[in-house]
């Protein structure tokens, strides 16, 4: 896998590189944690040249990036940005629109966690 996409520049990394990077793979954890086997994803932080974007996949490729306004904007808004480009990474799933994870456009309100990890199980039966 690539480990550049197109209108997007990666950190070099550094601590605090490192630490954004462990905020986003904790949400790859949370999801292994319920039993899903997801493969090895690529991650990567740092900035998008379109100021509304969030975050970044190859689809079917197993590579995220994720921007450092995606990981300052809270956890359940973090957590949606990761399982959308992780579905969109793994399994090449397109946009869906009312989806709260699935949408090209983050809702105002995101999903919960619960609710979250919810919609990502039901993507997950779909392809498993």
């Amino acid at each position: 896998m690539s480990r550049k996409v197109s209108g997007f520049v990666n950190y070099k990394m550094d601590n605090e590189v490192y630490k954004n990077k462990r905020k986003v793979l904790d949400f790859v954890y949370e999801l292994k944690n319920e039993g899903l086997k997801l493969p090895y994803v690529r991650v990567k932080i740092g900035d998008s040249k379109k100021c509304n974007v969030l975050g970044k996949a190859k689809l079917n490729k197993c590579g995220i990036w994720i921007t450092q306004k995606a990981i300052d904007n809270g956890s359940n808004e973090l957590r949606s940005v990761v399982y959308h480009e992780l579905l969109h990474a793994i399994y090449g799933c397109n946009h869906v629109k009312g989806c709260p994870i699935m949408s090209a456009i983050q809702p105002d309100v995101v999903a919960t966690k619960l609710k979250a990890i919810e919609i990502f199980k039901k993507y997950y039966s779909k392809y498993n």
